[in-house]
Order: structure tokens, then C-alpha cells, then sequence
């Protein structure tokens, strides 16, 4: 049995019209996979081709119109402190430091206040912040508060991590450096993966496997196993060519779907 297992899920929205009449969108189509214990995978796709809903459904925020979404062997029907979701935007409380903002998921965990603090200083230290455990959100760059609310995930010890692009609003630089860190991290903590991203660069270097779906309604159209030795050269012959093989396959599937031409 694999860790996490998707069968035959469908997704549905009902939306309202101007006019008033409901309609019916097909977001997700009978998508079936698996993800390995330790696994790093990466959904890419365009917009609008159902890869945060996907996720969501994987994290318990969304339930399947058809089909079931298991980790573990369970089936899962809401969220879970045993699986955090990283988003884009950070989410950090603004009246809180960099310190209590990493204690906050251990909050309500039947911890002290002595193992609270013990936790996020081992982790602030892990995505290297120490030294910045009083500064507020508004006093850091994009990065060091995407590496906060890495911290904060990390804090709670999870299982799995789902990131819905959380790199997506950084610089070119600063991306890199964080895409090294977090497979550093993740290697030490033994954690499993499910990343979203529209980035092919960022997906060939990250992945152990690329999952490349289409839109309209959304499908996994194929799954690329990468199998370039760690830790990978952005511009070695191998990277190269996994990354115009994900190229070509995902801009075949955006002229067959030209309502999503950039």
C-alpha cells in the first residue's frame, strides 16, 4: 500500500452566472496516483488546470466530488496537524516576532512553554534565522518570511508538507537559494513532499517526480521521474534535457487548450 493514494477523484464546482442561473464546472477529471513515504513531488501546470484544488484535496480543505484521497490508509476527510500546507502568501501575524510566530502551531499542543520555545529556536535555527527571533514580519524580506512560515511548519513536526508555490512571489535568487534549502531540510527531517508550481526549472530541481497536468477539465497528462544525482546542476546536460522534455510536453498540452494561451 502506498502512502498516499489517489483513486479515481473528480472535482466540481457549482457557480452562479450573471444571470442567475447555476452552472456546473468541471475542474478535475479521474485522477488516479501515488506518492512513496519520503516522496518529493511536484504538481505543474498552468492556471486553471486544477493543481491548488488537487492539493487542497490532498490537505483536506476540499473533498472530492468523485472518487477518494487515503494517506496512510485512511481516507481523508479534513484537515490534519499531521499534514501543514505552506502557501504563497505567508500567512504570518504581523503583532507577533519571528519566535512566537514559529511557536504558534504548538499552541495548542499540550506542551510548556520551555519545549514551545526550545522548538522554534531549533527551527529558526534550521532555516537559518538566528539571531532575528524578535523581529516582526514587516522588518524581513519575502524570503526570510517564507523561511518563518517554513519554521512554523516545520515546529509542529508534520508528515507531510503541501506547498502551493510557496517560492512564487520571490526573486529569481532568492528562489534558488530556498528551493537548496528546503531539499536540505526536507532530506534531514525525512518528510514527504507535494509541491505546486508553474515553474519547470523549479520542478526539475526539486522533484523526484514531476507530475505535468493539463487543463479543461484537469488531468495528469504524464509523470516524469527524474533521475538526476542530488544535488543537481541547473545547467549540466541532464537538467537541460529533463527540462525541454517538460517544456515540450506542457506547451503541446497549452496549444491544444488555447483559451490558456499566455
Amino acid at each position: 500500500m502506498a502512502y498516499i493514494e489517489v483513486r479515481n477523484v473528480s472535482k466540481d464546482f457549482k457557480r452562479r452566472n450573471a444571470e442567475g442561473k447555476d452552472s456546473t464546472i468541471h475542474v478535475l477529471d479521474d485522477i488516479s496516483f501515488e506518492v512513496e513515504k519520503g516522496e518529493f513531488v511536484c504538481l505543474l501546470g498552468f492556471s486553471g488546470c486544477g493543481k491548488s484544488t488537487l492539493l487542497n484535496m490532498l490537505a483536506g480543505f476540499e473533498k472530492p466530488t468523485k472518487g477518494t484521497v487515503s494517506i496512510d490508509g485512511e481516507e481523508v476527510k479534513k484537515p490534519s496537524a499531521k499534514y501543514i500546507t505552506i502557501f504563497q502568501h505567508y500567512g504570518l501575524l504581523p503583532w507577533r516576532n519571528v519566535k512566537k510566530n514559529i511557536e504558534l502551531g504548538l499552541e495548542n499542543k499540550n506542551i510548556s512553554r520551555e519545549e514551545r520555545e526550545q522548538a522554534a529556536q531549533k527551527y529558526l535555527e534550521l532555516v537559518g534565522l538566528k539571531g532575528l527571533e524578535q523581529q516582526f514580519p514587516s522588518q524581513l524580506s519575502g524570503g526570510q518570511q517564507q523561511r518563518v512560515a517554513i519554521a512554523r511548519g516545520l515546529a509542529v513536526n508534520p508528515e507531510i508538507l503541501f506547498m502551493d508555490e510557496p517560492f512564487g512571489a520571490l526573486d529569481p535568487i532568492t528562489r534558488n537559494k530556498l528551493q537548496g534549502d528546503l531539499l536540505t531540510i526536507v532530506k534531514e527531517q525525512k518528510k514527504t513532499v507535494i509541491f505546486v508550481t508553474h515553474d519547470i526549472e523549479e520542478a526539475v530541481y526539486l522533484a523526484d517526480r514531476v507530475f505535468v497536468m493539463q487543463a479543461n477539465p484537469g488531468k495528469i497528462q504524464k509523470i516524469y521521474e527524474v533521475k538526476i544525482q542530488r544535488p543537481r546542476d541547473r545547467n549540466s546536460n541532464g537538467f537541460s534535457m529533463y527540462r525541454a522534455a517538460v517544456y515540450n510536453k506542457l506547451f503541446s498540452i497549452k496549444e491544444a487548450n488555447i483559451e490558456y494561451m499566455i
